[in-house]
C-alpha cells in the first residue's frame, strides 16, 4: 500500500513538472501563493516540500537547457571575432582560413564538453560580434570591395558561420549517437549474461 502511494506521488510530481515546464523561468520564480495553492489542489498527494522541490528542479532543468543551447552558439561568436582580428592583422584570406579552422575545431570541442561556469563569461561574447561585423565591413571597404560585396561578406560572416557550424556538428552528433547506442547495447548484453548466469546457478 505504501509503495503504491509512493509511486502515485512520483507520478504526480512528474505530472506537475510536465504541466509547468512550458512556463518561463521568471513566471515559475514568481508564482503567487494563490497560483501555488491552485496547483497543489491538482496534485494533492504531494507535500508542500515535495511541491516546492518539483518547481525548483523544473526551474533548474529549464535553466540548464537554456545554457546548453546557448553554449552551442559560442563557437560561432569566437569564430566571428577570430575572422575580424586575423583579417585586421593579416589579410582577408588568412582571416577566413583561421575562422573556418577555429569554427570546426570549437564545434567539435563544445559538443563533447560543457561547463556552466565558463558559459556565463563566454556568453557575453555575443555582444562583441555586433561591433565586429561593423569592423569587418570597414576592413572589406579598405580592401576595395564595393558596397554590395561588403554586405555579402558581412552576411556570410554572420549567417554563413552558423550554417557551417551546423554542418560541422553533424559528424560529432553521429559519433555521440553511435557511442550511446554502443553503451546501450553493451548494457543489454551484460544484463542478458547476468540473467543467463543466474539461471545456470539455479539449475
Amino acid at each position: 500500500m505504501a509503495r503504491k502511494r509512493s509511486n502515485a506521488r512520483i507520478r504526480q510530481g512528474q505530472d506537475l513538472a510536465r504541466k509547468i515546464y512550458d512556463r518561463k523561468i521568471r513566471e515559475l520564480e514568481s508564482l503567487s501563493e494563490e497560483e501555488k495553492v491552485k496547483l497543489r489542489g491538482q496534485f494533492p498527494l504531494l507535500s508542500q516540500e515535495e511541491f516546492e522541490d518539483v518547481i525548483r528542479q523544473t526551474i533548474e532543468a529549464k535553466r540548464y537547457h537554456q545554457e546548453h543551447v546557448g553554449w552551442q552558439a559560442i563557437p560561432h561568436d569566437i569564430a566571428v571575432l577570430i575572422l575580424v582580428i586575423v583579417t585586421a592583422v593579416f589579410d582577408l584570406r588568412t582571416g577566413v582560413i583561421a575562422c573556418i579552422a577555429a569554427l570546426v575545431f570549437l564545434e567539435g570541442l563544445f559538443q563533447f564538453y560543457f561547463n556552466r561556469d565558463l558559459y556565463r563569461p563566454l556568453s557575453t561574447l555575443v555582444w562583441l560580434t555586433y561591433p565586429a561585423y561593423l569592423v569587418f565591413a570597414y576592413l572589406l571597404y579598405l580592401e576595395g570591395f564595393q558596397v554590395l560585396w561588403i554586405a555579402v561578406g558581412v552576411i556570410l560572416a554572420s549567417i554563413g558561420t552558423f550554417i557551417l557550424g551546423s554542418l560541422a556538428r553533424i559528424p560529432i552528433r553521429l559519433i555521440l549517437e553511435n557511442r550511446a547506442e554502443g553503451i546501450k547495447e553493451a548494457a543489454r548484453i551484460r544484463a542478458e549474461r547476468e540473467k543467463d548466469s543466474g539461471r545456470i546457478k539455479k539449475d
